[in-house]
This record gives C-alpha cells, structure tokens and sequence, in this order.
C-alpha cells in the first residue's frame, strides 16, 4: 500500500463523526502514523492498546487454533476504542461515542 493510499484512508476515517484519534501502528507496537500530539500519554495508550490486541488474539486462539481476532471494540464512559489487527499492522481508532454505556450494557445479550 502506498503512502498516499495510506493517507487517503486516513482522511476518510478521520472525516467521520466523532472520531478522536486515528493510530497505525506496525506488528511489534511501534507508530506508524498518528493524528495525535505524540505525548508520554500517547505513547502509553499505544502500548496498552498493543498489549491488549495481542492478549485478545491468544484468548481467540486458545479457543479455536484455526481463528484469529479480527476487530475488537471496546466502550468507555466517554470513548469507543475499535481496533482493526492485522499481519503487518493495526489501526486503531478512539471515537466519542454518544450512547449510554449503562443502557449498552443492558441491551447486551450476555447481562440478560
């Protein structure tokens, strides 16, 4: 993928409503490319979030050797992290969501 398809992709996420943060980052955790003032905080969201995309993947593959994560969305009282794993890189998006994480909760299957 080229550099200008890369930023092609990025402007049409970041166009998006609500969308916070856009992050790219390679295989072993380290930026690709960000929207966001890079900062100790920054650079702390990127490795937990790497962190945890990658205990996601050894829970899906414990379960099923065959399978692997494909996207992950996890819910804040205020942010949506969605993450997209891939071989060579991820994409990381931190968006305001404008739901009730109490009602989202409630609506879920698994707390009925």
């Amino acid at each position: 993928m080229s550099q200008q398809q890369v930023e092609e992709i990025m402007k049409r996420i970041n166009s998006h409503k609500g969308v916070k943060a856009l992050i790219i980052i390679n295989k072993d955790g380290l930026l690709l490319k960000t929207n966001m003032e890079m900062n100790a905080t920054t650079e702390q969201l990127i490795k937990n979030i790497h962190e945890l995309s990658l205990a996601a993947r050894r829970l899906i593959r414990d379960v099923d050797p065959h399978d692997d994560l494909m996207f992950l969305r996890t819910l804040s009282d205020k942010d949506e992290i969605l993450i997209s794993p891939d071989v060579n890189f991820t994409v990381i998006v931190i968006q305001e969501h404008s739901g009730d994480v109490s009602k989202v909760a409630s609506d879920a299957s698994w707390t009925s």
